[in-house]
């Protein structure tokens, strides 16, 4: 009886310690979409000087979509040189 009366205690002493310490709640910024919309934007119509401003701005959520941003672009840039050698050296006498 003793030793499931002290293990009773012994649970109910170590919920209260656990509960018993603040949580922090970390409270999103409310601008963080404007955020990733402007870096991505950037990075997509400025280039590389997309990314410097973003640098500049020192915001790691816009930093990381100017990123985002410029390499899609390299893609489709990459893709479309890719398409058209493709298609060049299948028909090289209709370019």
């Amino acid at each position: 009886m003793k030793r499931i009366f002290s293990l009773i205690v012994l649970l109910c002493i170590s919920n209260l310690i656990f509960s018993a310490f603040p949580v922090a709640e970390v409270m999103p910024d409310p601008n963080e979409g404007l955020y990733k919309t402007v870096g991505y934007l950037m990075g997509v119509f400025l280039l590389i000087f997309g990314v410097i401003i973003a640098y500049a701005y020192n915001n790691k959520t816009m930093l990381k979509s100017a990123w985002k941003g410029f390499l899609t672009l390299v893609g489709a840039f990459i893709l479309y040189l890719t398409v058209l050698f493709v298609l060049y050296s299948y028909f090289p006498d209709d370019f």
